[in-house]
């Protein structure tokens, strides 16, 4: 019998300016799933007649669904041996289901074991800015 095989991962030491983006269509699968995993079940977010009768005209992402998409980002200028600590993001405009976003992070400061990121999300239509503040990660020995 085989040994199971071991991966091993660099340990990564990110660069300010350093950037990473992901981009993603948002969809009706990735609402369900949040709302099932949250139990959140807003109107403006599960139903659809509802939300058609606010000014967006249709249900919208959850915020923080949109904003899970930088973990990603963070994870790759981060590495493998980092995670997130701490996040302050504010949320300018919604993100409709059927928007695809574009997340991206930017090393503004590495001290010691913590890297700062400014981080953000546009959906593609317009640029328009859907999510954006700083996140900071450290090091897990």
């Amino acid at each position: 019998m085989n040994a199971p095989t071991t991966m091993t991962y660099p340990r990564k030491i990110p660069k300010v300016g350093e950037t990473a983006q992901v981009r993603k269509t948002m969809t009706v699968a990735d609402q369900g799933l949040y709302s099932g995993i949250s139990g959140n079940i807003h109107p403006l977010y599960v139903n659809e007649v509802h939300a058609q009768q606010t000014s967006v005209g249709t249900r919208l992402m959850f915020e923080l669904a949109v904003a899970s998409l930088l973990t990603n980002s963070l994870t790759e200028v981060g590495g493998a041996f980092c995670r997130v600590s701490a996040m302050n993001l504010t949320f300018p405009n919604p993100t409709r289901i059927g928007d695809t976003v574009a997340a991206r992070v930017e090393v503004t400061a590495v001290v010691g074991d913590r890297v700062t990121c400014k981080v953000s999300c546009k959906r593609d239509e317009g640029g328009l800015v859907v999510c954006e503040g700083t996140a900071e990660l450290v090091e897990v020995k």
